[in-house]
């Protein structure tokens, strides 16, 4: 305890030097004007934050880039924060995001109660609500990240009330949990977005396998470079959400309006030998899933 005080110490005491107007957070996000106690670090002037992470002795630093000048992030605060914790072996990463920025968006990121987890259940508590896990297979320890495979359902948990969450996407179920957090319900018109973005993020990868039983065209490849690109944004849209907690850039996100599918264009794909039934779960889908959508618009432009 004492090595991770110093370090807080430490950085505390650089930044002071560097802007006077500093605010600081313990642990529990509370004010404080102890540097031994500051693991959140914002720097008001320059809308940057510094967070500690002593379990992975690593030092964030988190700043956007249309707002501060990224040589001074590069030439003055980086070095400062790092010769502050050299001494201490301590890491020091920088990540940009996207608008404004407070320490309480960094509370929620508490540590897992490992003595909870069991082989077959962990748990990811996020400040009043906590998501639970149910595995598929028994955990092993040993293996880094274990506790994020082999999921079975997942389940989030807020002030007794436990809902399932529809869909085996842990960051999906991650940024629901922090909207439950802050007050919103999986109901209503943010938590059902949250939802349909997991929905279209599965039917998308199940697409990409897909159409690997197809030969290669220059529309399907335009297909799966859409659908990948997609993919990629909704999970670093998700990551940003899920690292701060703000959801402002889920909120903005504008997915596609969904077409539906007529039966003859169903036809016509079967007729084209595409083997629609190798779709896992087209059945279940039609006739307004993503992956008959895609199909239907990628055989018109075979006609």
């Amino acid at each position: 305890m004492a090595l991770e005080q110093d370090v807080n110490k430490a950085i505390a005491s650089t930044l002071a030097g560097m802007s006077h107007a500093v605010t600081m957070r313990d642990t529990d996000g509370k004010p404080t004007m102890d540097g031994e106690n500051a693991v959140y670090l914002y720097l008001k002037d320059k809308n940057v934050m510094v967070n500690v992470l002593h379990k992975n002795t690593d030092v964030e630093i988190w700043f956007d880039p249309d707002q501060v000048e990224k040589d001074w992030i590069k030439t003055e605060l980086r070095p400062h924060v790092e010769g502050a914790v050299k001494n201490y072996l301590y890491g020091v990463t920088t990540r940009s995001y996207n608008g404004d920025i407070e320490p309480k968006q960094f509370v929620h990121r508490t540590a897992v109660s490992e003595s909870r987890n069991t082989t077959k259940t962990s748990y990811h508590p996020l400040g009043e609500t906590k998501i639970i896990i149910r595995h598929s297979k028994a955990v092993t320890e040993e293996k880094p990240g274990a506790r994020s495979r082999n999921i079975g359902d997942i389940f989030i948990e807020h002030r007794g009330e436990r809902i399932r969450y529809p869909h085996k996407h842990l960051m999906g179920a991650r940024v629901m949990a922090l909207h439950v957090d802050q007050g919103g319900k999986p109901w209503d018109d943010l938590g059902e977005k949250i939802i349909e973005l997991s929905r279209r993020r599965k039917e998308i990868m199940e697409l990409l396998r897909w159409s690997n039983c197809l030969d290669t065209t220059s529309q399907l490849e335009e297909i799966k470079s859409r659908g990948r690109t997609e993919v990629m944004m909704i999970k670093r849209m998700m990551e940003r959400a899920a690292r701060t907690g703000n959801l402002e850039g889920v909120v903005e996100y504008q997915l596609p309006a969904r077409q539906p599918v007529t039966e003859n264009e169903l036809d016509i794909i079967t007729k084209r030998h595409l083997k629609v039934n190798a779709i896992p779960g087209l059945e279940l889908i039609r006739p307004q899933g993503l992956v008959t959508e895609v199909l239907a618009n990628f055989t018109k432009t075979l006609l």
